[in-house]
């Protein structure tokens, strides 16, 4: 990857000569309200349409009450705590504080299961808590306090999957094995820009985009990413089936993989050498779709 990026650097770009782009981000943890959020996507110009839906509160409830906290009671003795789902109704989501005690080398010498307990009320939104030992009021105090944050802020996992979901829309190829580091073709270089400017215009989002040029090199390294990406996801189809995944499992792998093909088209004019074997792996990947649908439907 490192030899890729020299060899783009050392070309002076132009539009006329740009194929496309080679693009990552990152973001830290952070948090957004929803108004923030709406705001920077509408000043970026990807608009309010990528927004995503609406914060519940039971997701933010369970997302409050998703940490682990361990501790040493005694020389070789943890307390491990964490958070189990007991009841969830139309009117209201219950959790208990779990504490578990371990030795070392992993004989459980204790269980309670109902050390402290955090209830959300669906109607109110308000949480009632409840707890044994000193320990346990903190814990659940504090998973109070984070749900009173979580559900008046998007995190950075909602963020990331924003930025995924716009990152789709522009055709990507992977252009390296653990992902990261995408190539994006020349006519979405708009919206590109666009999302490179609101990834960096939050707080702990970085993001990052250099043009490739029009050279036989590159337009070489572009189609073998792009056969290996096809090649994936045939893989991904046949091992979903094979493996009998639930049905909304397997349809996101179906999903994803029609839209792979979709994508193919904008790639045409950029991958060079014989086309066959890239085509063909387009139609094998079309009929296990059918196929996997057609038995979904049955």
């Amino acid at each position: 990857m490192e030899s890729i990026l020299k060899d783009v650097a050392a070309v002076k770009a132009d539009h006329e000569n740009v194929i496309g782009h080679l693009t990552w981000h990152s973001l830290s943890e952070m948090l957004i309200t929803p108004n923030e959020l709406k705001d920077k996507l509408i000043a970026s110009g990807l608009g309010e349409g990528w927004m995503p839906n609406e914060i519940r509160l039971p997701d933010a409830f369970r997302r409050a009450t998703s940490d682990k906290f361990k501790r040493e009671v005694a020389p070789g003795v943890y307390e491990n705590y964490m958070y189990r789902e007991v009841a969830s109704t139309h009117d209201f989501v219950q959790r208990n504080l779990v504490c578990e005690t371990k030795d070392t080398k992993g004989r459980r010498l204790n269980y309670h299961s109902d050390a402290g307990s955090v209830v959300l009320d669906r109607k109110t939104g308000k949480v009632d808590t409840g707890y044994v030992t000193a320990i346990a009021q903190q814990l659940v105090s504090s998973a109070a306090q984070r749900f009173d944050i979580y559900r008046q802020h998007y995190g950075a996992t909602t963020l990331r999957t924003l930025f995924s979901n716009v990152l789709k829309s522009m055709s990507p190829t992977p252009v390296r094995p653990s992902g990261g580091i995408y190539f994006i073709p020349k006519q979405f270089e708009s919206q590109l820009q666009s999302l490179a400017g609101f990834v960096t215009s939050l707080e702990k989002g970085e993001a990052e985009k250099i043009p490739l040029i029009d050279t036989k090199d590159m337009k070489s390294m572009i189609t073998r990413k792009l056969s290996e990406h096809l090649q994936s996801t045939l893989e991904a189809c046949e091992a979903g089936v094979i493996s009998q995944l639930r049905k909304g499992d397997l349809k996101v792998i179906l999903d994803e993989a029609k839209r792979v093909v979709e994508d193919y088209k904008h790639y045409e004019s950029i991958v060079t050498g014989d086309l066959r074997d890239m085509e063909s792996k387009c139609q094998l990947i079309r009929q296990k779709v059918a196929a996997a649908l057609k038995n979904m439907a049955d």
